[in-house]
Formats: C-alpha cells, structure tokens, sequence
C-alpha cells in the first residue's frame, strides 16, 4: 500500500485542522461568556401603558396645553360627529386593533429621557392626546404628573414623535379618538 492511498495517512492530515476548529470554538464561546449581557450601565427601558377606565377628562387651562384646538374644530364636533374617549390599552374594546397599532408605535420610539436617567428620576405620567378623523395629533396634555417635568415632557414628546397616526377607520364612525395613556418610567434596582 503507498502513502497516498494509505487512509490512515488522510485521517492525520485532518486531525490539526478539526483541533484547530474546536480551539477555535472554544475561544469564541469563552470570549462571549466573559462579555457582561445585562449591560448593566443602561436601565431597562420600562414602559407601562395602563388601562384607565375611560371617563371624561377635563382639559387643563389653555395656557398649559401643548396646542390649542382650533374654534371650527369644536363646533363640528357638536354638529354631529362622535368622539369617544379610551385608555390606550384597551382590550376587548372596539378601537382594540387601531390603539396596539398606536402603542406599538409609540413604544417604538419610547426612551427614557437622558436628563432624569442621570439625576435618577422616577414617577408615572399621564397623558390625554386626541387624534383626529385623519389620524393627526389635534391636541395633547398631562393630565397628571410624574412629578417631574422632565418624565412628563419625555412622554408628551413621544406621543408627538409617534404622530401623525393611522387615520380612523371608518367603521368607527368618529371625528375624533380621546386617549388616555400612563407611562411608568422605572430604573431597575
């Protein structure tokens, strides 16, 4: 028998290389078991988006809203046209498909904002923002304070980024959407 043809001689010659890829293996799987997953310097973002049962929210005095409702725009609304107010996590409702569509925009975009990471700051916002026929942001508040006006423009902010939304679907048969959304902004222990 020669050299060439000897099987023992082509299973030597792939023995280095399979040694080789299981050191390999050995060092990649060493390496990403001494890399830290729980990133400990960032919080986990936490955003809680409660269900409140939906009542008529009285708007703040006009100099602490974000943007005015337009004087046509109310006096459609006593012309004819449903509104009807929601808590944006609303399941089993019948805005139920339309407002996951809204969460999961805005928790998207959701951040915990810089400036209350850094000075730890924690504290629940509630916000009341409306969406008209055509899915725009018509007007958007605080309807109760984190406690901080920074978490309570962290939220205002992300309904606003979120926006323009889907408009209404028809079948809904309204002018405009109420929502009334809590964000919890937690930093972990």
């Amino acid at each position: 028998m020669t050299e060439a043809s000897d099987p023992m001689t082509a299973k030597k010659f792939l023995i280095p290389f399979i040694l080789a890829s299981l050191a390999g293996h050995a060092l990649v799987i060493a390496l990403t078991a001494r890399i830290d997953m729980r990133d400990s310097m960032r919080p986990e973002k936490v955003m809680n988006v409660e269900l409140k049962t939906p009542t008529e929210v009285e708007p703040p005095p006009a100099s602490t809203r974000s943007e005015q409702v337009a004087p046509a725009a109310r006096a459609t609304a006593t012309r004819g046209y449903r509104e009807d107010t929601v808590a944006l996590q609303n399941p089993g409702g019948p805005y139920e498909s339309y407002l996951l569509q809204i969460r999961r925009k805005i928790e998207g975009l959701w951040s915990y904002p810089a400036q209350a990471l850094s000075e730890k700051r924690e504290g629940s916002a509630e916000i009341h923002f409306t969406i008209d026929a055509g899915g725009a942001l018509n007007d958007y508040y605080v309807t109760s304070t984190s406690g901080s006006p920074v978490l309570d423009e962290g939220a205002l902010a992300v309904v606003r980024a979120a926006s323009p939304f889907a408009a209404l679907p028809a079948v809904f048969n309204l002018s405009r959407l109420h929502v009334t959304a809590t964000f919890r902004y937690r930093m972990n222990p």
